[in-house]
């Protein structure tokens, strides 16, 4: 949980400082579709998925979790195919293809 804060707290300090450089304006929507998605974003997207990396990485070591990383694009086209109404095509279904054998291949080396 610390390495989880410092995390953050390095990134969200560098953020702040881009903010500044490049002169964008610091602004909040106060909407309920904003406040919840940010929200969402703030808990799940952040702290558990951060948590639950860095507790991946104590158990199974930095090599084989770097592996999860290459599951998230799946995971991007499957949530834009429900909430965006993604369309498929061969190329999608191809890289698709592509990353889970090279996961299942490296995966299996390692034991």
């Amino acid at each position: 949980m610390q390495t989880n804060a410092y995390g953050m707290l390095y990134a969200s300090l560098l953020m702040l400082v881009l903010v500044f450089i490049t002169g964008t304006p610091i602004s909040f929507e106060v909407s309920f579709k904003y406040i919840t998605s940010l929200t969402y974003l703030a808990l799940f997207g952040s702290v558990i998925a951060f948590w639950s990396y860095l507790t991946l990485l104590g158990k199974i070591g930095a090599d084989r979790a770097a592996y999860v990383t290459l599951v998230f694009p799946i995971i991007a086209l499957i949530l834009s195919t429900f909430f965006e109404e993604y369309t498929w095509s061969l190329f999608a279904l191809f890289g698709v293809a592509l990353i889970t054998t090279g996961n299942f291949l490296m995966l299996k080396k390692a034991h």
